[in-house]
């Protein structure tokens, strides 16, 4: 599998079974420093990703590329010293209707603002 360019052996992925022991005591987004690093070594990225769009119940999902699939850590919470505080009992694999409305939801964010930052660098300009 390919994952922006970078060729992936799901043999190094952890599991779920593994990331949720990881995660049992400490559910927090400190707490993938781990598998980070050992993805990083293995892969060249951590192959983690923060989604920081709400879904109206989250404050957003740590997506992780795991043996299994794509899997979403949601998170209601952001501390400063341990980061994203995840809710294991609701974190769920994304399929083709999930990836879809994160790249749709992510799309209408991103062009939203830029756009408005755009027309910001244009009112500071002609002050």
């Amino acid at each position: 599998m390919k994952i922006n360019g970078i060729e992936i052996d799901a043999s190094k992925l952890i599991s779920k079974r593994k990331l949720l022991a990881e995660l049992k005591y400490d559910a927090t987004d400190k707490s993938l420093a781990v598998i980070r690093s050992r993805y990083f070594k293995a892969f060249g990225n951590e192959l983690i990703w923060r989604y920081p769009l709400s879904d109206g119940e989250h404050n957003g999902v740590t997506i992780v590329v795991i043996k299994e699939g794509f899997y979403a850590l949601p998170y209601y919470d952001v501390e400063k010293d341990y980061y994203e505080l995840f809710e294991l009992d609701k974190a769920y694999f994304l399929g083709k209707f999930e990836l879809e409305n994160f790249i749709g939801n992510w799309k209408r964010f991103s062009d939203d603002l830029s756009g408005s930052l755009g027309d910001m660098l244009n009112i500071v300009c002609n002050q």
